[in-house]
C-alpha cells in the first residue's frame, strides 16, 4: 500500500509496506522495471530541486532515497532494455554523485573558516 501525496500534508509521497514478502515480484516484468525507473527519475528530479532551493540538508536524504531505489532495480527482474535502464541510470546517478559532491567541497571547507 502507498500512501498518495494529498493523503500526506506534509512532505514527499513515502511508500510504506504493509504486508510483503521476499517472494519476487510477479505481474508483467516490463511494467515492473518501468515504474521503477520512473522512481529513480522521480527522486532525481527532488534531489534538483532541493539543490536549486539550496535545502542542502535534503540532498543527502535524496541521494540515499535514489541509491536505495537502485538497489531494488537491481534486485528486479529485468529483461534486457530493462538491465540497459539500469546502467544507464546508475551510470548517471554516479556521475550526479561525483558533480554534487564537488560542488559541496568549496561549500564546507568556507563554513570552517566561519566558524
Amino acid at each position: 500500500m502507498t500512501l498518495t501525496a494529498r493523503s500526506r500534508p506534509t512532505g514527499r509521497p513515502q511508500l510504506t509496506v504493509v504486508r510483503g514478502s521476499r517472494a519476487p515480484l510477479v505481474g508483467d516484468v516490463a511494467t515492473d522495471w518501468r515504474r521503477l525507473a520512473s522512481a529513480v527519475l522521480t527522486c532525481t528530479q527532488e534531489l534538483t530541486r532541493h539543490m536549486l532551493e539550496q535545502r542542502w540538508s535534503k540532498v543527502q536524504e535524496a541521494q540515499s532515497e535514489r541509491r536505495e531505489l537502485l538497489a531494488w532495480f537491481s534486485r528486479a527482474p529485468l529483461d534486457a532494455e530493462g538491465r540497459r535502464c539500469l546502467v544507464s541510470l546508475t551510470q548517471a546517478a554516479d556521475e550526479s554523485d561525483r558533480a554534487i559532491r564537488a560542488m559541496m567541497s568549496p561549500m564546507r571547507g568556507s563554513s570552517r573558516g566561519h566558524r
